[in-house]
């Protein structure tokens, strides 16, 4: 009996494999802009004018002008996973989970442009908006291990108590009846790979246990070695199984246990992860608004 397959849905594995591509893609074209004119973006703001490529990058030059385009573009672009969320016309529009990835992927790639089309030098109330932006991205990817800590479903909605308790009783159902394993192999498994947090430990100390724990995971030898010596007469292909069903139960009985937790940590960033927010679509929307009405025309 096969309660929860392993391997990944396609659809999931070729979405994965298309958000990589479309990083890897756009870090490299940033990149090749940020060492071309690196003679530019590096050097004294004065000297600016005399260098090659000036009247390009600058901030109203063509390149300059298409990074701001583009930046402000997929920061407007990042809405959409919050329109995906909150509109009920769009709860059926694909998983949530993939909204998010694309939302970071935006929320990463227009800082980045903005940081070009300022040419590294941001002052006065675009400087207000430019910090906003990086408190944003930043507080973004630390949002994004927060959500990763609280147990959703295959479409990203938050999966309630008793969900959780029947999902944990099916990962020790598969592991007794497709592998064979005893009541007290699965609790030893679980056990070389559970992190201790004493009793009425606050949300900040339990975050900063779990986050170290999760940092040193791929450095610890203690769970490898009880794998080794638990499963030494298993095939090493059913034991790749067991071990990876073993760590998921492990994982869900950790993030049901911290629950309470976690969410109060996921209310405390949306405090601060709004504000910042707010204060960057205002001041984009005032910058682009004065540069208008001074005079800056649409280059392309």
């Amino acid at each position: 009996m096969n309660i929860l397959p392993i391997p990944k849905p396609t659809k999931i594995i070729r979405f994965k494999s298309f958000l990589f591509s479309l990083y890897l893609i756009s870090i490299v074209v940033i990149a090749f802009f940020l060492i071309k004119g690196a003679s530019f973006y590096f050097s004294d703001y004065a000297g600016r004018p005399h260098i090659d490529g000036y009247r390009v990058l600058r901030p109203a030059g063509l390149l300059g002008h298409t990074f701001g385009v583009i930046g402000s573009a997929f920061m407007i672009f990042m809405l959409s996973y919050t329109f995906r969320k909150r509109l009920k016309l769009m709860r059926s529009w694909g998983s949530l989970n993939r909204w998010l990835d694309i939302h970071i992927y935006f929320g990463i790639l227009g800082p980045l442009l903005v940081i070009l089309h300022t040419s590294f030098k941001v002052q006065g109330l675009v400087a207000v908006s430019f910090w906003s932006m990086i408190a944003v991205a930043a507080s973004g990817i630390f949002g994004r291990y927060l959500y990763l800590q609280i147990p959703r479903n295959i479409v990203g909605d938050e999966i309630d108590m008793k969900e959780l308790e029947q999902t944990d009783k099916k990962y020790a159902m598969q592991l007794k009846q497709e592998f064979g394993l005893s009541d007290d192999m699965i609790n030893r498994l679980a056990e070389s790979d559970t992190i201790k947090i004493a009793d009425g430990s606050g949300a900040f100390k339990v975050l900063y246990t779990v986050f170290k724990e999760d940092a040193l995971r791929p450095f610890r030898t203690k769970r490898r070695h009880v794998e080794q010596v638990e499963l030494k007469n298993i095939p090493a292909e059913t034991r790749k199984k067991i071990v990876h069903i073993a760590h998921r139960k492990s994982l869900l009985t950790r993030r049901v246990l911290l629950l309470n937790q976690m969410q109060q940590m996921f209310h405390y960033w949306h405090v601060i992860h709004k504000p910042f927010a707010i204060i960057m679509y205002a001041i984009m929307v005032i910058h682009i608004g004065v540069a208008i009405w001074t005079g800056y025309k649409w280059i392309f």
